[in-house]
């Protein structure tokens, strides 16, 4: 019996041998030069990229450099006192003075100019800010911004002394305050009249009222509208300035008195007292430190506690 299998590889060699279908060998395409020249059919490639050489950089001049004016350093400016926003509560001592000038024989009032310049320099040293009454009211009741240490300086009376003493020398500090004037005395001998107001005024200064005749106001309560009142009116006319703030003739006052300086259009009265710190509800007896005669530097530092 013949084996299939032998038969199978027998069948199989037949068929690769008389078929004619030997195993093809891998076919390699060449085209040489005969066939190349010959075949009409293939497009003659006669393109090629055309590279453009890069132009070689001209170098740019020498740039002269160019110097630039010399700046002047501004002058280094002297820090500006911070401020910040008050209402209810200010402490800030609030001075008072009267006459500026020798001893004219009423030296607890009266304070030399040697003295007051002292006075005004150590001030500045100690960095307080000088503001007016209204400032001070305004910052208690409605809120404001005030310097880190506000001191009002005032003066009672109107003397002339303040204004061509006291003045310039505050001028020289920065320094601006609140004056207050006896309605009859008003351009008397002795005393400022509207123009020496006025120029204070431009400058800076509060002009008040200390009363039409500087009189106790609690002696008799019938005197109180031509004293509170009229001398408001009067000053206002005189001057063409609201007056805003009244001076209790002797720092003497009563609940009655008060009350009618409301009414009458202040907006704060000033007395005397021994204390730097105000309350909203305190407006209408603000705490002034007297400066007298005999106080030295530390004296003076007692009034204001830098």
């Amino acid at each position: 019996m013949k084996s299939w299998k032998g038969i199978g590889w027998l069948a199989l060699a037949l068929l690769l041998g008389l078929g004619g279908c030997a195993r093809p060998s891998p076919v390699i395409e060449t085209l040489d030069e005969a066939s190349a020249t010959s075949t009409a059919s293939l497009p003659t490639a006669t393109w090629q990229p055309t590279h453009t050489p890069i132009p070689t950089e001209t170098p740019l001049p020498s740039a002269t450099p160019t110097l630039l004016p010399t700046v002047t350093p501004l002058p280094t400016a002297t820090p500006s006192p911070t401020w910040a926003w008050t209402q209810g509560r200010v402490v800030a001592p609030i001075l008072l003075y009267h006459h500026i000038g020798e001893d004219g024989g009423s030296a607890r009032y009266t304070v030399t100019p040697e003295n007051f310049r002292a006075q005004m320099e150590a001030l500045q040293s100690w960095g307080f800010t000088s503001i007016t009454p209204s400032k001070l009211v305004e910052a208690l009741v409605y809120g404001s911004a005030l310097p880190a240490r506000p001191v009002v300086i005032t003066f009672d009376d109107g003397n002339l002394d303040v204004y061509s003493t006291a003045f310039p020398i505050m001028q020289e500090f920065g320094f601006i305050g609140g004056f207050y004037i006896v309605g009859n005395r008003l351009g008397a001998d002795g005393y400022v009249g509207t123009a020496e107001l006025l120029e204070m005024a431009a400058a800076g200064w509060e002009i008040g009222s200390h009363s039409m005749t500087h009189v106790d106001l609690t002696s008799d309560p019938a005197l109180v509208r031509d004293e509170i009142l009229q001398s408001r009116l009067s000053l206002e006319a005189a001057l063409g300035l609201p007056v805003r703030t009244f001076a209790y003739p002797f720092g003497l006052v009563n609940d009655f008195v008060m009350d009618q300086t409301a009414s009458y259009g202040y907006t704060a009265g000033l007395g005397l007292g021994t204390f730097n710190e105000h309350w909203l509800g305190m407006q209408y007896y603000l705490s002034r430190r007297e400066v007298r005669y005999e106080y030295d530097l530390e004296g003076f530092r007692g009034l204001v506690n830098p």
